[in-house]
């Protein structure tokens, strides 16, 4: 999916039916002449996570904030307990019958590592769309003391796949076969020789039984500071994370 990082402007997703929009959702305050459901984090994450779908399939999504989490489950959308790519974050203020607040959603656009994300919003009374990168330090993922992370709604659209983070990873290739290290996060990229592997590469690999392997041997140890869909820039350069295993 592309991650939203501009206002929505003009697009039926964001715009309300009796004005020849998508959305059942109530107007946005302030009301955005372009986007008229925002100003409202409701009428945003309805609109972009029906957006990420590719049609308006869960109009629903349309109550208060804090309830996301029932109007979905009686729709048929699942939950997952930790954010997931595409999915609508669901908070809770105060208690849920009360009237202490209606909780906020925000729409996950990116997930950096299991305690960073990139997401996209808006408020009521507040901006009509801001990015934020949110963190995990509070249990909240960044929302205030008032505030409970109730979890994310699961978006169909999104298939599963394997997430892979920063860190450390250890080769898991067949024995007497090479993990090529490339030049650039594809196969396209240049295969790098064994001249081109970092000295403590070229070490990993004489103890593993060949010096002069074009590539990381099975149980070479690297540590992996960028990913990139399923691959990870080493010191060295870019491996497929498909064949390694997180330390």
């Amino acid at each position: 999916m592309k991650i939203r990082t501009t206002k929505p402007s003009d697009n039926k997703f964001y715009i309300r039916k009796a004005n020849g929009g998508y959305s059942t959702c109530i107007k946005g305050k302030p009301t955005d002449p372009k986007a008229n459901v925002l100003s409202n984090c409701v009428g945003y994450a309805c609109g972009r996570f029906n957006e990420i779908i590719g049609k308006m399939k869960y109009p629903e999504l349309n109550c208060n904030a804090e309830n996301f989490i029932e109007r979905a489950k009686s729709i048929g959308l699942k939950i997952s307990n930790k954010p997931v790519l595409g999915g609508i974050m669901v908070w809770q203020k105060g208690s849920l019958s009360g009237n202490d607040g209606v909780g906020h959603v925000a729409v996950v656009e990116r997930i950096d590592n299991d305690n960073q994300i990139y997401t996209s919003e808006s408020s009521y009374g507040g901006r009509a769309f801001y990015n934020v990168t949110r963190k995990n330090s509070n249990g909240r993922w960044g929302a205030g003391s008032a505030y409970k992370f109730r979890g994310c709604i699961i978006n169909p659209a999104i298939k599963e796949e394997t997430k892979y983070f920063t860190g450390t990873y250890i080769v898991n290739v067949k024995k007497d076969s090479i993990l090529n290290v490339r030049t650039e996060p594809s196969t396209k990229g240049k295969i790098k020789t064994y001249k081109q592997l970092t000295a403590n590469a070229r070490l990993q690999n004489k103890k593993l039984g060949n010096e002069k392997a074009n590539g990381y041997l099975k149980g070479v140890v690297c540590t992996v500071t960028k990913v990139n869909s399923n691959w990870g820039l080493t010191a060295s350069g870019w491996i497929c994370l498909d064949h390694c295993k997180k330390k």
